[in-house]
């Protein structure tokens, strides 16, 4: 084969432009052929004929409803996948004619197509009332949204592949089962074998797992709507479900608590003059990225001397080492010079982080920066405790002092002074070590890299690598979403239970012979459409303990 040709074989093909157009006048000629099928049907039933007059036309009438059903059946076989749904309704339907429940076997051709119909429909509409809670985000979130819902899979729960996993195996039990039903019943009761094997075909029809995982990739794309309402924007649904396990959370410092674009306060010195002290202090961050640098950088509007700098060396969280025409340079935090030994002089408390200027071992003066605590992040801590995630970490680049101060501060009950962005994903390795750690680590500045923590969320409008974004002005809404994961993985198994319940009490009442395959296609898909519509239940949050009005009031006598 040749290159091309293999590379032709490997290509994605894009999906064409009128799909939508396309699948909806499927959607109409098939409810044309049930209208004509249903027609036929009736009239088998209620005019009085030959009965070889009324084989024909129940033929014709599922032949009209069910052609395209018989003919996946066909690919099935081909595939060698024998348990595919078209193929055990053509397969159940078929032996229905033959042990002489030949109507029953046409209604349930035709109710398993209506079915598939009304649980498109049912889709369509519950997919575009999830679509609606995006119009609330700014213009690109939402784009970005969309995107990620028409992407294949983006609704797919890992839950959807372990119940249908387990619901594939009752599958195959049920037909043993079915088969031993079939044969052992007539022979120790007085069941012809027509009845066992009726009775065998209904318990092969319910065992079908079609109901049990059809509200699933629902589920999982308003659980994504939800989320993106409060401004977390999940890659899929995989991801959003993985939030729900989370039982451990570290939070990044640096761009989310702290100021990442803090002001310079003051400058002082008693040796220089101030454009002097600013020369030597823009020249000493010239070649650095944090957040103290970047501001002395923006209001420094003189030329660099770029020939003077060398040796420069970053300390993350802490300031600057170099060389300034030769002379040693520090600017740094006051706990990081109290490490080196460098002597500085005392001063009153001041609102701000201070960084020191020693040049050549003496002490030039300082420069005061903001560090004032975003608001809308100083309920983080909190908001993940009442979710019963007590374990909160702050990770930051700051010294132990200032990072264990913010974190009692913040009310985080552990707090990591790691050096810099290897630090924190080594911190995050051994944080994330055993099974039972599934740990969520929020943090606004990039890594190349998912971390060794289960969720990433990124505080950004867009991220490579992480599970999440959340848009910087939603950042105090990390917890909501760990909510919304927790609600959309208890309704989906909800769901779950619930379609295995219906199936299993229509199997008992099977057995029992209270049931017929048109009732049981009948009860099955009116299951599958309730849990459907049970997932719109996602956006919905708990309702919350009323509080009486008159708690905070004063007494009115």
């Amino acid at each position: 084969m040749s290159q091309r040709s293999e590379q032709a074989k490997h290509a994605v093909k894009a999906p064409p432009r009128n799909t939508g157009k396309r699948a909806e006048m499927l959607s109409s000629t098939l409810a044309i052929r049930l209208v004509v099928a249903v027609v036929i049907f009736a009239v088998t039933l209620i005019v009085k004929m030959p009965t070889i007059v009324r084989i024909i036309l129940l033929i014709l009438s599922v032949v009209v409803a069910g052609y395209d059903v018989f003919l996946e059946a066909i690919n099935s076989v081909e595939d060698s996948d024998y348990f595919a749904i078209p193929l055990i309704i053509v397969f159940i339907s078929a032996i229905g004619f033959v042990v002489g429940y030949a109507a029953e076997s046409v209604a349930l051709v035709i109710l398993y197509q209506i079915s598939g119909l009304a649980l498109k429909y049912v889709a369509k509409r519950t997919k575009a009332s999830a679509a609606d809670m995006l119009k609330s985000l700014e213009p690109d979130a939402a784009a970005r949204m969309r995107e990620t819902l028409e992407g294949e899979g983006a609704g797919r729960l890992t839950l959807e592949r372990s119940v249908g996993d387990s619901a594939a195996m009752i599958l195959r039990f049920a037909m043993a089962f079915a088969v031993v039903f079939a044969i052992v019943v007539p022979l120790f009761t007085a069941f012809p074998f027509r009845v066992s094997i009726h009775r065998a075909l209904m318990i092969i029809l319910l065992a079908t797992p079609t109901s049990v995982v059809a509200a699933m990739p629902l589920t999982g794309i308003v659980g994504l709507c939800t989320s993106a309402q409060k401004g977390i924007l999940f890659q899929n649904a995989a991801g959003l479900e993985k939030a729900a396990e989370v039982n451990a959370v570290v939070i990044d410092k640096e761009g989310i608590f702290s100021d990442d674009s803090p002001e310079l306060l003051s400058v002082r010195s008693e040796l220089l003059d101030k454009d002097t002290f600013m020369n030597f202090a823009a020249h000493a961050v010239y070649y650095s990225d944090q957040p103290f640098a970047r501001a002395i950088s923006a209001i420094y509007d003189q030329e660099y001397k770029l020939a003077v700098i060398s040796d420069f060396r970053d300390l993350p969280g802490s300031g600057v080492e170099l060389k300034i025409g030769g002379a040693p340079v520090l600017l740094a935090t006051q706990e990081y010079l109290a490490k080196r030994g460098a002597k500085i002089p005392q001063s009153a408390d001041e609102e701000g982080t201070a960084y020191h200027l020693i040049v050549s071992g003496r002490y030039i003066g300082k420069l005061v920066l903001s560090s004032s605590v975003n608001e809308n992040t100083g309920s983080l801590a909190a908001g993940m405790n009442d979710l019963g995630i007590t374990r909160c970490v702050l990770l930051s680049e700051a010294g132990s002092e200032e990072t264990q101060r913010l974190a009692e501060e913040l009310g985080f009950s552990d707090y990591a002074a790691v050096g810099d962005t290897s630090g924190k994903l080594r911190y995050l390795s051994e944080v994330s070590g055993g099974k039972r750690n599934q740990v969520m680590y929020v943090y606004a500045n990039g890594i190349e890299q998912h971390s060794a923590a289960s969720v990433d969320v990124r505080v950004s409008k867009r991220a490579k690598f992480a599970d999440a974004v959340a848009l910087p002005a939603d950042v105090a809404n990390v917890p909501a979403a760990v909510a919304i994961s927790r609600r959309m993985m208890q309704i989906a198994k909800m769901n779950a239970l619930f379609a295995f319940g219906v199936k299993a009490l229509l199997i008992f009442l099977s057995i029992l012979g209270y049931c017929t395959l048109w009732f049981a296609i009948f009860v099955d898909m009116a299951a599958a459409i309730a849990t459907m519509l049970n997932t719109i239940r996602v956006s919905i949050p708990p309702r919350e303990r009323v509080r009486d009005d008159f708690d905070d009031d004063e007494d009115l006598d």
